[in-house]
């Protein structure tokens, strides 16, 4: 986990170490909108965001904040039309973990994420050492070494199984939105570590992948970065749902 020290552009947050993980599936999509807001009528969230019966009672769930994501009817919440089948951006951290244990999951830990991520891989990218048009990112900005001849990118979602999956059959791992994971943001341990979930507490959630609005440097498999879990979310942020085996 974390990336070498020769790796271009790489964080000073991405100390490499060595991670044992016990077994769990992954989402091959991210979350969609259509899936979200079924979620959020079921448990009948308002206008507000608040579910006052969930675990985090005074935090929002969502925000309404993006042509490309839900929107409140005064009566209950719906995608976008045209964007059911786009990932569901405008989710809090909190959202994402009360939709996660709604379908009886929870969020991917960051080490469960990279590992999802680079299916095998030791390279910047799970398609390898360059990242061309095989996922939403701003590709007129490609990776150190690497070259294409594209003018225009998509700049904006895209559906949740849009591209080519990895090795291990999941969509989108690189780009499109950043992607909620349980753990608090915190330096990694440079020691080998089983399972592990991150810091005890903190100010900001982890959040992994990249997005569609990011050169490829910023869309590495090693790549972190936060947001606090409550904070006003844009339409760069999604996520996806960890399983038992």
């Amino acid at each position: 986990m974390g990336s070498p020290t020769t790796e271009a552009f790489r964080g000073t947050d991405e100390v490499q170490h060595q991670v044992t993980l016990s077994a769990y599936r992954m989402s091959i999509y991210e979350t969609s909108n259509a899936h979200f807001a079924a979620f959020l009528n079921a448990k009948s969230i308002g206008s507000d965001g608040l579910y006052a019966l969930g675990a985090f009672p005074s935090q929002p769930l969502i925000y309404a904040n993006s042509p490309w994501g839900l929107t409140w009817t005064g009566m209950q919440w719906q995608p976008i039309a045209g964007y059911e089948n786009f990932p569901a951006v405008n989710a809090t951290w909190f959202g994402a973990t009360e939709f996660a244990t709604y379908v009886g999951g929870r969020l991917p830990t960051e080490a469960e994420w990279e590992y999802a991520c680079r299916a095998g891989t030791t390279t910047p990218f799970n398609t390898g050492n360059c990242l061309y048009e095989q996922a939403n990112y701003f590709w007129l900005v490609l990776y150190t070494g690497c070259s294409n001849s594209s003018t225009t990118y998509p700049n904006q979602t895209q559906v949740i199984n849009s591209y080519y999956p990895n090795a291990f059959g999941l969509y989108n791992m690189h780009g499109n939105v950043w992607e909620w994971c349980a753990d608090w943001y915190d330096s990694y341990s440079p020691t080998a570590q089983t399972n592990p979930t991150g810091a005890t507490t903190g100010t900001g959630r982890v959040i992994r992948g990249g997005d569609w609005s990011l050169r490829a440097s910023s869309n590495r498999s090693a790549v972190r970065f936060y947001n606090g879990p409550g904070d006003y979310v844009y339409n760069d942020i999604g996520f996806r749902v960890a399983f038992a085996p």
